[in-house]
């Protein structure tokens, strides 16, 4: 038709009233929701009827429309700016979570004006053991001083103990923020999966299911803070003529795909070093296994993919068709993994028409899929004849995904990493083999290594301080000499006297040698043990370092000298060297090197300077990482501000806007009606007033 006829109309009216209406509910639906969280701005599909075909008889050149109806709605969303804000989502997530993190430490070991004078609470104990270690110079062989430096040394490690446990419940509240998180991430998870099932159904049945996409977009929104996500969108072809959209989600960088949602399947994540073995109740049963497979008491807290999974439990399997070809009885069939097929042996264990093996699945989860089938063909003469036909598909099933150390970044990366991490502390082994980056990421296990190592580093220097040996002076060799018991030089296993070391230069050979041959005061031993009623100074850390059982009990004192008088065994009660050795090693420059505390290390100091020095270098790492973590923080905060405003420059509803659109509709229905009016004015002088004339 060129134009729409008499009656056609009151159609054309018809839609336009409609359509304002429509667009009036729309409008008002727009507005109910302007404060809804995630709303998505919805908008009228509007097209216009036009009448296609030609009146054989019209020779008119008019051309007019058959009016406007409304065959969608559809959502204002920016596809762009979607990616960018959940790309900028994950380094806020990473950023906000390292530097709560980081906070928790600072309330710890944060030192600045705890202690007196503004000093830090531990560095003020320093302070105060070395004064008391000065007072003893100047009162050797007085025992209350001895006394007043033993109570001192009992408040200094009591911090050490303090500044331990306290680390450690650091770390438990973060292993149960990181198991938390982790549930958080799976349910998202599993939400948005129901969620691409029903929103399948609806645009099978072209349901729009907006407000269902609306809750998916926000909770895909509140995932790229905790993962890097790339969100992908494709089409799904079901049937003839029928395609559906299909969302897919898979973490950002990993090539080929890891997907953690494909359309109606979705994976979980879950801790992959558990072992399976462990029994709490079986002495020795370690909880967790290493990269190797050995049990081991220490998390790296790795993070496994499970096979990715629908609502029922199902296995998401693709499958291929790669060929069908025909066999004959007697043939070795050869599947595609090399895998050899006696075809006589599997005709006789047919059941029915048909027989189905698979091939092994690979570590891909791959497999071959074989179906034999006999089929019986029947010629004009009534006569029959048997073959055989293979059909080969290949078959992926969905398998379970190791991820790396790195594949993950975002909030749940952050917080595995502040739990694994242990900076200049790390193996060889590890930054080889795991990550080559872990010497300058540190976490709570940095902060807690460091502080053992200075304990361990304090706790030594006493000791050996106060277990030394016996030595005099030779004033005609000019050198000192160890001696024995009675004062004498002794002779080294060399055949010459045995010259006086440093204490760490002492060999383990030399070591021995003394405790056999030479001698120590009446009143020498460690200070310092691994606990309150032990003497035994190996394997100090900040959590067990305590002052020894005999210093406690008076049986062990500080040693005030060493040095006998020439040609006697005696030690002068005057004599402070030792004391004033002791008070010297408190600001004395030492190395800390990782590898004192823990093997496989780099073999280099990260560190050099006094116990109190090394005390302040901790908190200026973790101040340094702070602030550099706050500001990263926060331009990764003000994009994701700016881009979540653009976003909502365009998704979210405006009162303003809705207002003029509202009072758009509104007129669009009055002038429809308007236009009923008229017609049936005009059709009605048209019938009832054409033609009258001369009655």
């Amino acid at each position: 038709m060129s134009f729409v006829g008499t009656f056609g109309m009151f159609t054309t009216v018809r839609l336009g009233i409609y359509t304002s209406q429509q667009g009036l509910n729309l409008t008002g639906n727009n507005i109910a929701n302007i404060n809804t969280v995630g709303y998505s701005r919805q908008t009228l599909d509007i097209k216009s009827m036009s009448a296609n075909g030609v009146d054989r008889y019209s020779d008119s050149s008019v051309r007019i429309g058959s009016g406007a109806y409304a065959y969608g709605v559809s959502q204002l969303r920016d596809p762009y700016l979607d990616i960018r804000y959940r790309t900028e989502c994950a380094s806020v997530g990473y950023m906000d979570t390292k530097l709560a993190n980081l906070n928790d430490l600072a309330a710890i070991l944060d030192e600045t004006g705890a202690g007196d004078d503004q000093n830090g609470v531990i560095a003020a104990q320093f302070s105060d053991f070395a004064a008391a270690l000065q007072n003893l110079s100047e009162y050797t062989g007085q025992g209350e001083f001895d006394t007043q430096a033993c109570a001192s040394a009992v408040a200094l490690v009591k911090l050490f103990n303090s500044y331990a446990s306290q680390l450690e419940k650091v770390e438990t509240n973060a292993v149960d923020s990181f198991e938390s998180d982790l549930t958080i991430v799976n349910d998202i998870l599993t939400n948005i999966r129901d969620l691409n099932t029903q929103i399948r159904k609806c645009d099978i049945h072209n349901s729009p299911a907006l407000e269902m996409r609306d809750e998916r977009n926000r909770l895909i929104d509140e995932l790229s803070q905790y993962i890097k996500i790339d969100v992908e969108y494709t089409n799904e072809h079901i049937g003839p003529a029928v395609d559906v959209e299909k969302l897919s989600i898979k973490i950002a960088g990993t090539y080929p795909g890891q997907y953690l949602v494909d359309g109606i399947y979705s994976s979980q994540l879950r801790q992959s070093d558990l072992n399976p073995a462990y029994d709490p109740q079986v002495p020795g049963s370690l909880p967790y296994l290493d990269k190797y497979g050995n049990p081991t008491d220490i998390s790296n807290f790795d993070l496994l993919m499970t096979a990715l999974t629908d609502n029922k439990g199902n296995l998401k399997t693709d499958y291929k068709s790669i060929s069908v070809e025909d066999v004959i009885p007697g043939m070795i069939v050869t599947a595609v993994d090399g895998t050899q097929y006696d075809l006589d042996a599997i005709i006789n264990d047919m059941v029915g028409d048909k027989a189905l093996w698979n091939s092994p699945i690979d570590e891909d989860g791959n497999q071959t899929q074989y179906l034999l089938r006999k089929i019986t063909d029947e010629a004009e003469d009534g006569s029959t004849t048997t073959r055989y036909t293979i059909t080969a598909t290949q078959v992926n099933v969905s398998t379970e995904i190791q991820l790396k150390d790195n594949s993950l970044y975002g909030s749940l990366q952050a917080s595995r990493e502040f739990l694994t991490e242990s900076g200049e502390f790390a193996t060889l082994d590890y930054i080889e083999n795991v990550d080559s980056n872990a010497a300058t990421k540190r976490g709570v296990r940095y902060y807690k290594k460091a502080l053992d190592l200075l304990a361990k580093k304090f706790a030594d220097s006493m000791n050996a301080a106060n277990t030394g040996y016996r030595y005099t002076f030779d004033h005609d060799a000019k050198k000192y000499y160890y001696v024995d018991t009675e004062g004498k030089p002794i002779t080294g296993p060399d055949g010459n006297l045995m010259e006086k070391k440093a204490d760490e230069d002492l060999t383990e050979e030399d070591i021995a040698y003394l405790n056999e041959h030479g001698s120590r005061p009446a009143n020498y031993g460690n200070l310092f043990s691994i606990r309150g009623d032990s003497n035994d100074g190996e394997g100090i850390t900040a959590a067990n370092i305590s002052v020894s059982a005999g210093w406690a009990s008076g049986a062990v004192q500080i040693v005030n000298s060493y040095a006998v008088i020439s040609g006697s065994n005696v030690i002068p009660s005057t004599d402070n060297t030792n004391i004033l050795h002791m008070v010297h090693l408190m600001d004395e420059d030492m190395n800390y090197d990782p590898t004192q505390l823990v093997n496989g290390t780099k073999d280099a100091a990260f560190f050099i300077g006094s116990f109190s020095e090394m005390l302040g270098n901790i908190n200026a790492v973790l101040g340094n990482d702070q602030s550099s973590t706050q500001i990263m923080l926060d331009n990764y905060y003000a994009s994701a501000m700016e881009l979540d405003t653009g976003r909502d420059s365009v998704s979210s509803v405006d009162l303003n806007d809705e207002t003029v659109n509202m009072i758009q509709y509104q007129k669009s229905y009055s002038a429809a009606c308007r236009l009923m009016t008229a017609l049936d004015e005009t059709l009605d002088k048209l019938i009832n007033g054409t033609g009258v004339a001369g009655r």
